[in-house]
């Protein structure tokens, strides 16, 4: 996994929620590059928008933040 992508969901989880929620998204180098109802849907996208691991990521429309691992570092 990514620790920087990841770090930059949590970090921006009001917003990407907000905009994504029920969705399932892909970040790579802090952006989203792919999105769409289903894992695979926000896959392709992810490839089509450039080379490169990306992170994925379902968006519970329930949720008030996304939560990360504790090893994960955001500074």
């Amino acid at each position: 996994m990514n620790d920087k992508d990841f770090a930059w969901l949590i970090e921006h989880s009001e917003e990407v929620g907000e905009r994504y929620a029920g969705k399932w998204v892909a970040v790579r180098d802090g952006q989203i590059v792919g999105a769409g109802d289903t894992a695979t849907e926000a896959c392709e996208q992810a490839r089509e928008n450039g080379e490169g691991p990306f992170v994925l990521e379902a968006i519970d429309r329930n949720a008030d933040v996304i939560y990360g691992s504790p090893e994960v570092e955001t500074a």
